[in-house]
């Protein structure tokens, strides 16, 4: 039972990032064709993103590009990122407050899965946490870097994924395995089919049962003791 379980927690996280580098190249497409774009050019990611968000209605919350600052030539700062409206319903714009001298500035340039990609050319997860972006729901960040022709790192793309939509996705498996926890690099629980270890909570280090690292992923299951 533990391989069917690391095997459906790989296929999850691989299909995702597959997505997000999908989106990844059409956002290094545009830089090709113009390497200084103004943020209206950004518009021919819309069928990118849509495509991904419909294939996955319920899985991704939403998805887009967040631009590397000054990477545009009009916006300091940008993104385009859609909410996903479910199966047959259209995405919808997120819209949040980038001016720096706003009380409500959302400044995205020390989020963990930004500076991640930005900082280490690797892609992330962060989370889970609680998403204050219209939603409040706990999610995790999935993001990859995306970089200009000559290596330039011009932003991320990502996808928003809620906890709940990862538990669903793995609860065929879940149900079927003994006590386990899948935590995420700081320890704490994504998801789990033990009601003692609930979403969020932090499952010390010391903590008694068998690990296995998901492999080219922050995650881990743990296998927990009776």
């Amino acid at each position: 039972m533990t391989g069917a379980v690391t095997r459906a927690v790989m296929a999850l996280v691989e299909d995702t990032f597959a997505a997000l580098h999908r989106i990844g190249t059409a956002m290094a497409a545009v830089w090709e064709q113009q390497p200084a774009p103004r943020s209206t050019d950004l518009i021919r990611l819309r069928s990118a993103v849509f495509t991904e968000l419909a294939q996955r209605p319920e899985l991704f919350n939403g998805a887009g590009v967040v631009v590397a600052e000054d990477a545009l030539a009009d916006e300091p700062r940008y993104l385009q990122w859609w909410r996903n409206g479910g199966t047959g319903a259209a995405p919808t714009p997120l819209r949040l407050d980038l001016d720096p001298g706003s009380e409500y500035f959302y400044d995205y340039s020390d989020m963990e899965w930004f500076t991640t990609p930005r900082d280490r050319g690797i892609r992330t997860v962060h989370g889970p946490y609680l998403d204050f972006t219209g939603v409040d729901i706990n999610v995790c960040t999935f993001a990859v870097p995306a970089t200009s022709a000559g290596g330039s790192f011009i932003g991320i793309a990502g996808a928003d994924v809620p906890v709940a939509a990862i538990d669903s996705a793995l609860m065929p498996v879940l149900r079927d395995s003994r006590p386990l926890a899948l935590i995420n690099a700081a320890g704490r629980v994504i998801v789990s089919n033990d009601s003692d270890h609930l979403p969020g909570a932090r499952l010390a280090q010391t903590s008694p049962g068998i690990r296995h690292p998901v492999p080219e992923s922050p995650w881990t299951l743990v296998f927990l003791a009776n």
